[in-house]
């Protein structure tokens, strides 16, 4: 895994004896990949209604000590859960919203100068997929992944020192604040009540997530990585698919489980 030369590979979760007790947790959860499955088009994701309730009986079992962060903006994240509003990072961190209601976010300017040179680049491209999330922007190759190598020697050339960051991911690479990660993002929502003094569970599939597996590590909390156990990753633990994790949180939580449709 590119970044990560003292990753290892995670340990099976064996059972929920491997987490704290629920009411000592503060859960932050990635969305595309660990609480739904991936689709091709972002916008088909909608949370069905097995996970709003399992969602809402940690809420309540946890003090309310359960938040979202994800690549996609506080709006999208929004219109996935409606009618629930979850505290949140969005943007890999760009985007922040704590438990009180209150926001923050970067202006999408940050991405001016890179915006029409990217548009360019995806319209000569054949099947790639420009996503403008305003304070990043992200291109997708899933219909052409014979163009990876391309797609990221061109985002790099917005590296360091043009205040961006390269973020990969599954079938995409994107344009971010270098100042923020999805590492940071749950930092500061851990400064904040209800999530303050507890211990952390970070659990995410993706590159895009390590930052946050990190971070969450350094505090000696639990850090989960949905996927193939055979991948290198910062997470301490594994599970296979978004099922599995909702059987293991329908456990942690003492409620039955409702499988997505």
């Amino acid at each position: 895994m590119n970044g990560l030369p003292s990753a290892t590979r995670a340990e099976a979760v064996a059972s929920i004896e491997d987490l704290p007790q629920l009411r000592r947790c503060a859960l932050f959860f990635d969305v595309d990949g660990t609480l739904l499955e991936l689709r091709p088009d972002p916008l088909d994701v909608v949370a069905d209604a097995g996970l709003q309730k399992l969602l809402a009986r940690l809420k309540d079992v946890s003090g309310g000590a359960v938040a979202l962060v994800s690549g996609r903006s506080l709006m999208d994240i929004d219109r996935i859960f409606k009618p629930e509003v979850f505290p949140a990072a969005g943007l890999h961190g760009a985007e922040l919203r704590y438990p009180d209601g209150h926001s923050l976010g970067t202006s999408a300017h940050i991405m001016d100068h890179a915006r029409p040179a990217l548009s360019r680049f995806v319209a000569e491209n054949d099947g790639l997929m420009l996503e403008d999330k305003g304070a990043t922007l992200a291109v997708h190759y899933r219909r052409r992944p014979d163009l990876a190598g391309l797609v990221l020697r061109f985002m790099n050339g917005f590296g360091p020192g043009d205040e961006l960051a390269v973020q990969e991911g599954k079938f995409v690479v994107e344009l971010k604040p270098a100042l923020y990660d999805k590492g940071t993002a749950i930092a500061s929502l851990m400064k904040r009540a209800p999530f303050v003094g507890r211990i952390p569970v970070f659990i995410g599939d993706d590159l895009t997530d390590e930052k946050g597996f990190a971070m969450v590590n350094m505090r000696d909390g639990v850090s989960i990585r949905i996927g193939s156990p055979d991948i290198p990753t910062e997470a301490k633990y594994h599970l296979p698919d978004p099922a599995a994790l909702r059987l293991m949180l329908a456990e942690l939580g003492g409620a039955a489980v409702e499988r997505a449709p």
